[in-house]
């Protein structure tokens, strides 16, 4: 007899995330930086990316 409650157990995944003070100072050793959030008003956009 198998216990039937341990075949149910259903597994996950766990993916690493690094906390983001942390990833913002290794990007720092590396030279590199994170995307400034800049908010942009719609006539803006529309100037920008018109054909």
């Amino acid at each position: 007899m198998s216990n039937s409650s341990s075949e149910s157990v259903t597994r996950t995944k766990k993916t690493f995330v690094p906390k983001a003070d942390n990833f913002k100072v290794s990007l720092k050793y590396e030279g590199m930086s994170l995307k400034e959030d800049k908010r942009h008003s719609i006539e803006e956009l529309k100037r920008k990316y018109a054909r």
